[in-house]
Protein backbone atom coordinates (compact mmCIF):
# COMPACT_ATOMS: atom_id res chain seq x y z
CA UNK A 1 0.00 0.00 0.00
CA UNK A 2 1.27 3.45 -0.83
CA UNK A 3 0.89 6.54 1.32
CA UNK A 4 -1.48 8.15 -1.19
CA UNK A 5 -4.13 5.45 -0.96
CA UNK A 6 -7.19 6.57 1.01
CA UNK A 7 -8.08 4.51 4.04
CA UNK A 8 -11.72 4.44 5.10
CA UNK A 9 -12.11 4.16 8.84
CA UNK A 10 -15.22 2.23 9.77
CA UNK A 11 -17.55 3.64 12.41
CA UNK A 12 -20.53 1.72 13.77
CA UNK A 13 -24.11 2.93 13.66
CA UNK A 14 -25.64 3.22 17.13
CA UNK A 15 -29.10 4.58 16.40
CA UNK A 16 -31.80 6.05 18.58
CA UNK A 17 -35.47 5.48 17.74
CA UNK A 18 -36.33 7.20 14.47
CA UNK A 19 -32.74 7.37 13.16
CA UNK A 20 -32.12 6.45 9.52
CA UNK A 21 -28.96 5.51 7.66
CA UNK A 22 -28.59 5.38 3.88
CA UNK A 23 -25.61 4.07 1.96
CA UNK A 24 -24.28 1.82 -0.76
CA UNK A 25 -23.48 -1.75 0.25
CA UNK A 26 -19.71 -2.19 0.35
CA UNK A 27 -19.64 -5.65 1.94
CA UNK A 28 -20.43 -7.61 5.05
CA UNK A 29 -18.61 -9.41 7.79
CA UNK A 30 -19.03 -11.33 11.01
CA UNK A 31 -17.39 -11.25 14.41
CA UNK A 32 -17.44 -13.64 17.33
CA UNK A 33 -17.60 -12.72 20.99
CA UNK A 34 -17.30 -14.81 24.13
CA UNK A 35 -20.66 -13.57 25.41
CA UNK A 36 -22.66 -13.57 22.17
CA UNK A 37 -23.10 -15.70 19.09
CA UNK A 38 -21.80 -14.58 15.74
CA UNK A 39 -22.63 -10.92 14.98
CA UNK A 40 -23.12 -10.13 11.31
CA UNK A 41 -22.37 -6.62 10.08
CA UNK A 42 -23.30 -4.78 6.88
CA UNK A 43 -20.88 -2.08 5.67
CA UNK A 44 -22.47 0.93 3.96
CA UNK A 45 -20.74 3.86 2.28
CA UNK A 46 -22.57 7.12 2.89
CA UNK A 47 -22.71 10.06 0.46
CA UNK A 48 -19.79 11.73 2.23
CA UNK A 49 -17.59 8.64 1.66
CA UNK A 50 -17.67 7.44 5.26
CA UNK A 51 -18.02 3.69 5.76
CA UNK A 52 -20.45 2.69 8.52
CA UNK A 53 -20.96 -0.76 10.01
CA UNK A 54 -24.54 -1.75 10.81
CA UNK A 55 -25.07 -4.68 13.19
CA UNK A 56 -27.66 -6.99 11.65
CA UNK A 57 -30.46 -8.73 13.52
CA UNK A 58 -32.54 -11.61 12.13
CA UNK A 59 -35.09 -9.29 10.57
CA UNK A 60 -32.49 -7.25 8.68
CA UNK A 61 -30.66 -10.39 7.48
CA UNK A 62 -33.96 -11.89 6.27
CA UNK A 63 -35.04 -8.62 4.59
CA UNK A 64 -31.72 -8.22 2.78
CA UNK A 65 -32.07 -11.77 1.44
CA UNK A 66 -35.71 -11.19 0.40
CA UNK A 67 -34.68 -8.08 -1.54
CA UNK A 68 -31.71 -9.93 -3.09
CA UNK A 69 -29.49 -7.08 -1.89
CA UNK A 70 -25.98 -7.16 -3.37
CA UNK A 71 -22.84 -5.04 -3.42
CA UNK A 72 -23.55 -1.64 -4.92
CA UNK A 73 -27.23 -1.51 -3.95
CA UNK A 74 -28.45 1.58 -2.11
CA UNK A 75 -29.94 0.67 1.28
CA UNK A 76 -31.95 2.73 3.75
CA UNK A 77 -32.41 1.37 7.26
CA UNK A 78 -34.60 3.06 9.88
CA UNK A 79 -34.48 2.07 13.54
CA UNK A 80 -38.05 2.20 14.84
CA UNK A 81 -37.07 1.50 18.46
CA UNK A 82 -37.24 -1.35 20.93
CA UNK A 83 -40.40 -3.44 21.12
CA UNK A 84 -41.47 -6.32 23.29
CA UNK A 85 -42.67 -9.76 22.22
CA UNK A 86 -45.57 -11.53 23.95
CA UNK A 87 -43.03 -13.61 25.90
CA UNK A 88 -41.52 -10.44 27.38
CA UNK A 89 -38.29 -10.46 25.37
CA UNK A 90 -37.37 -7.17 23.73
CA UNK A 91 -36.09 -6.72 20.19
CA UNK A 92 -35.02 -3.91 17.89
CA UNK A 93 -37.60 -2.99 15.21
CA UNK A 94 -36.23 -1.80 11.84
CA UNK A 95 -37.53 -1.01 8.37
CA UNK A 96 -35.40 -1.64 5.31
CA UNK A 97 -35.55 -0.31 1.74
CA UNK A 98 -33.28 -1.54 -1.08
CA UNK A 99 -32.78 0.40 -4.31
CA UNK A 100 -31.17 -1.61 -7.09
CA UNK A 101 -28.82 0.85 -8.75
CA UNK A 102 -28.27 0.04 -12.40
CA UNK A 103 -25.24 1.18 -14.30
Amino acid sequence: MTENQPINKVTYWQPSAGNTITGIIQGSGASHDLLYDEQKTLFLQEDNGAVVGVDLNRYLIHSLKQHNAVLGNLVTITFQGKEQKNNGRSFNRYTLLVDKITS
